[in-house]
């Protein structure tokens, strides 16, 4: 099995310090929505304003119904009260409801941006990383990331407003008294400040706990026929009970650490707001504060821990988005494969002839799997490749398609370097089909389509006709529309193989790489697959990557490979006469 990697983001116990540059990048998530946001924050200040307007009210209200006595009064002011409240309430709902749209906006265009983009990340970053790894990013860390970019992006500004606002009010009120007051809620802040980058650093490690989990699961699922036929269940579910425990440990460690900064701020505030009541309340009797004053101070001192619970809050969330975007922009600092080279070219308009010439590459620099491997392909016959497991055939096709990129050396077609042609084109011309096909979790003429997405039904038939396809789909009764299922489970391999066949066939590429498509098949299937084949090779320049030889003997040329280099060349007749590596292979599958 597949062990889990340390993930994009690199190591899991270093913890880079929130800066400037990070918390810009995640603001510029935002930009393309700065209108929507500006209004949502315009209806925040409006809504700010309001709140602030209250304690002033409130005061005046209260010292001036209390002098006159007038109950009358009072009555027209609590109406105009709860008329402000309610025309606050609605502007609240109305930003709530923009910035949500924004929000939601922005976590889509996210996840797009990072499927984009990891879609043109070279082939290697996904030998190391498990697709279990990815959908957690896409998923639980871009979720992290929504509140921050959008209703405390919002709602910074205002808070910060009412904040001062706030504070210059309560001044007015009585200075003495704000001054306390203050105090003992920036040491509240203070405290937020000291442990939140400690909750940052756990909830990093419990994404990447996540990931590692969810990737473990995803793999077991993805293999479920291989976990039924060695009865591995128990073992899967034990391994999959002992990462959730890991994660539940690190969730609750995190709840522990939010909770108690949640539980110091709830009582924090209200400890601050008994203060406040008490002090008022003696200074109301003695005759040094009016009842008006302490209503309206009690007041704005309600709307101050507001803002600042917002802000500690705030800062909370920005330590867990900080966690999830150092992952994701990991991701995105990832560099994609090579930009085509300056001048690049079409795919050329010749036979199709390959070339390999003094090609080295290794997926580990110590360790060379192709050591100056020289081969020329001619237009329109089949080369097969052969040699001992590990040798560098499947490697070959790779380097073709320019998964990677050699070392040294290079590859040319119809004498044009494969590094000059626009890789889009490259691909576009050559097909092909793998020992184990790949279906989507579509139907039958979706998975053909692929091959030409503008191809109409009439050319996916003929493509499936062409391919033997039609043998067995004229026995469904969706025909061509019948789901295949995840991986094309719901079709025997033979048939797999037959609408791999048909997509390359609708493809129509110059060059073909076939890789053993007719391994593991039985006899009857195989007479199918093999004629499919035969009529997809005509004409075509075609690359066999053989692991029977007893499937590519009318091969017009077979390369044996061996130790990363062609170490003989030739028909199959020629190479047993020769008594070499060709030949001892042939021997011993005769045996």
């Amino acid at each position: 099995m597949r062990r889990s990697t340390s993930g994009p983001a690199g190591s899991k116990d270093q913890l880079s310090p929130i800066t400037w540059t990070g918390i810009r990048r995640l603001i510029a998530l935002a930009v393309p929505y700065r209108l929507l946001l500006a209004i949502a924050g315009v209806l925040t200040l409006v809504s700010t304003g309001i709140s602030l307007a209250l304690p002033l009210i409130s005061q005046r209200a209260v010292d001036y119904v209390t002098r006159t006595k007038e109950v009358g009064e009072l009555d027209r002011i609590a109406v105009g009260i709860v008329g402000l409240v309610l025309v606050g309430a609605i502007f609240g709902y109305a930003q709530f409801l923009i910035a949500a749209f924004a929000g939601n906006s922005i976590v889509k265009d996210l996840r797009l941006k990072l499927f984009r983009h990891l879609q043109r990340l070279e082939v290697g970053y996904f030998d190391k990383t498990r697709s279990g790894d990815l959908t957690s990013y896409l998923s639980n860390d871009v979720s992290l990331l929504q509140t921050t970019l959008t209703d405390d992006l919002v709602k910074l500004i205002p808070n910060f407003l009412t904040l001062i606002g706030g504070v210059v009010i309560a001044i007015v009120i009585d200075w003495r008294l704000t001054m306390v007051v203050v105090t003992l809620l920036m040491a509240v802040m203070l405290f937020f400040v000291i442990f939140g980058r400690r909750l940052r650093k756990i909830t990093r490690e419990g994404l990447d706990a996540l990931s590692d989990t969810m990737g473990a699961m995803t793999e077991a699922l993805a293999n479920i026929r291989l976990v039924k036929a060695f009865a591995r269940e128990p073992f899967e579910d034990k391994r999959a009970r002992e990462k959730m425990e890991g994660v539940f440990k690190l969730n609750m460690k995190g709840s522990i650490w939010e909770g108690m900064m949640g539980t110091v701020a709830g009582a924090g505030f209200s400890l601050v707001l008994l203060g406040v009541m008490w002090y008022g309340g003696r200074s109301v009797l003695s005759g040094a504060l009016s009842l008006g004053s302490l209503v309206g101070f009690v007041m704005i001192v309600t709307i101050i821990t507001g803002p600042m619970g917002n802000l500690a809050s705030l800062y909370t969330r920005l330590q867990r988005s900080v966690g999830a975007a150092d992952r994701l922009f990991a991701i995105l600092d990832e560099k994609p494969e090579l930009p085509d080279v300056e001048g690049a070219v079409g795919f050329p308009s010749g036979p199709g002839a390959v070339q390999f010439q003094d090609l080295s590459f290794a997926y580990v620099e110590t360790t060379p799997v192709l050591k100056g491997l020289s081969l020329s392909v001619p237009a329109g016959k089949v080369t097969a490749i052969v040699g001992p497991s590990g040798s560098g055939k499947t490697t070959l096709s790779s380097l073709l398609y320019r998964f990677y990129e050699s070392q040294s050396g290079q590859i040319l077609i119809d004498g044009t370097p494969i590094r000059q042609i626009h890789r889009q084109a490259l691909r576009e011309n050559i097909g092909i089909v793998p020992q184990e096909p790949i279906l989507f979790n579509g139907t039958i003429r979706e998975n053909i389509r692929y091959g030409r997405l503008e191809a109409n039904d009439a050319e996916v038939e003929a493509a499936g006709r062409g391919a033997n396809v039609e043998e067995f789909v004229k026995g469904f009764p969706e025909g061509y529309d019948t789901m295949v299922g995840e991986r094309g489970i719901t079709l025997s391999g033979g048939q797999r193989q037959r609408v791999a066949i048909a997509r390359a066939m609708l493809k129509d590429p110059r060059i073909l790489v076939l890789d053993e498509a007719t391994s593991a098949l039985d006899n009857r299937s195989e007479a199918l697959v093999r004629e499919a084949l035969d009529r997809l090779m005509v004409g075509r320049t075609t690359l066999v990557i053989a692991h029977r030889l007893s499937t590519i003997q009318n091969a017009d040329q077979i390369a044996v490979l061996k130790d990363g280099q062609i170490t003989e060349l030739g028909r199959h007749a020629e190479l047993l006469e020769g008594g070499g590596v060709y030949a001892d292979l042939y021997e011993l599958v005769k045996t």
